[in-house]
């Protein structure tokens, strides 16, 4: 399998799908037979009132912004004509993932170009196999000044498209 030049150690606490399973229907990766998630922790909910001589009156604590790379090794695929297939990183500080609680933190798509959101986007027409296969999804779980607590990925499958990988999380080292 084609690897990249940086690697990471893999981590169960980190897993977001498993590969046990190709993903034919839209909906949440697995991880361990249920909904892969990650918490990264951090008491989002939670503030304390300071006293006034302090230069803020509310600290957030354990709110720290956390910058990964979501590891995606494709084991099989399937597609034909106009098959696309979208990986959608999603955060929230909703444990549930509830409506109206979620943000995009990241995107993959494979499959037909003619689908993707956005010019030159990781496409490909309509490839044979895009199995044994090694990606790299940049992640930030701060978005418009948000620290977000939990994560997950997110399937939308078009045109009876399927794709079977695993995926872990790996915090991204200092420069």
């Amino acid at each position: 399998m084609p690897r990249n030049d940086r690697s990471y150690s893999f981590d169960a606490n980190l897993g977001l799908s498993d590969g046990a399973a190709s993903y034919s229907a839209t909906g949440y990766a697995q991880y361990a037979g249920a909904d892969g998630i990650v918490d990264f922790g951090g008491n989002q909910n939670v503030s304390v009132a300071l006293p006034a001589i302090a230069d803020t009156s509310t600290l957030y604590p354990q709110r720290a912004r956390i910058d990964a790379t979501i590891e995606i090794d494709v084991t099989a695929g399937t597609f034909t004509g106009t098959t696309l297939f979208k990986i959608y990183a999603v955060a929230s500080n909703d444990p549930t993932f509830g409506s109206g609680n979620v943000v995009t933190v990241g995107m993959l798509a494979f499959g037909n170009a003619g689908g993707a959101e956005y010019l030159n986007a990781l496409t490909t027409a309509t490839p044979d196999s895009v199995g044994g296969s090694m990606y790299e999804m940049p992640i930030c779980m701060q978005q418009n000044g948000t620290p977000y607590q939990y994560l997950k990925l997110y399937n939308v499958v078009a045109n009876s498209a399927a794709l079977t990988y695993k995926a872990f999380v790996a915090v991204a080292p200092e420069p």
